[in-house]
């Protein structure tokens, strides 16, 4: 098995799954919308459905005048705790009762084959995202079809939580700083508009819901615009109606 990307590595992976989603967002523009790719409802199950909320992968950043873009700590982790939150209240709306992942739940084999699934996760994500919702990347095999999987060894999440459902959530988020804001007027200023190539900030992401009975990705949504904030409880709620939106 490949070991988990660790420190730097960890937040550069993380943060590649961003650019990937903005070439996403542009191969997007002008397109039809991508196929059928989630359920509309949740079947009965007699009971309340029954959510792991695997760990958060957010990070927030600041765009600088030059164009670099700094990870804020601090701003991460305010946006995680707005994050869950917003997601409590609208589990509370839909009658679902989440649970938060815990690494140190369930047996020994069980907590390998988590830490795998999360692995195993983004690579399935980044795979949805390419051949999804990139223009001329669909895979002939599916014919439309929405058919990804993490396999049967999601049962061990639902073994070691009591869960029916395991959901996955990236976001990044980067804010200008007033510096940034200057260069992108002075350059509104030159050519009277605002050019290609100088960036304000942006938010992307995605989310996706695991049937943990079959380990089907069942539902998916992506997340790519210019606007957002992750900082302040209310901005954080609007966001995670957007990823629900449809």
């Amino acid at each position: 098995m490949t070991p988990a990307p660790t420190g730097t590595a960890t937040r550069r992976a993380g943060w590649r799954v961003a650019a990937a989603l903005a070439v996403v967002a542009v191969a997007l523009a002008g397109c039809a919308a991508p196929a059928q790719r989630k359920v509309t409802a949740l079947p009965a199950l007699g009971h309340p459905p029954r959510v792991v909320l695997m760990p958060l992968d957010v990070e927030l950043r600041q765009l600088t005048a030059g164009g670099t873009e700094e990870p804020q700590a601090e701003w991460t982790d305010l946006a995680q705790r707005n994050i869950v939150a917003a997601l409590a209240a609208e589990a509370a709306d839909r009658g679902l009762a989440f649970v938060r992942y815990a690494p140190e739940r369930g047996s020994a084999q069980d907590r390998e084959l988590a830490r795998e699934l999360i692995r195993l996760h983004r690579v399935v994500s980044e795979s949805v995202l390419v051949h999804h919702y990139t223009r001329g990347m669909a895979l002939p095999a599916k014919q439309g079809r929405f058919e990804w999987s993490l396999g049967p060894d999601a049962a061990a999440l639902a073994r070691s939580h009591d869960a029916d459902y395991a959901l996955f959530l990236v976001l990044r988020d980067s804010y200008a700083t007033t510096g940034r804001y200057a260069v992108i007027a002075a350059r509104m200023l030159l050519l009277a508009k605002l050019p290609l190539g100088v960036p304000a900030g942006a938010q992307v992401g995605y989310a996706s819901l695991v049937d943990l009975s079959t380990g089907n990705v069942v539902w998916f949504n992506q997340l790519s615009r210019g606007s957002g904030n992750l900082r302040t409880a209310e901005a954080a709620r609007e966001t995670v109606r957007a990823l629900r939106a449809d």
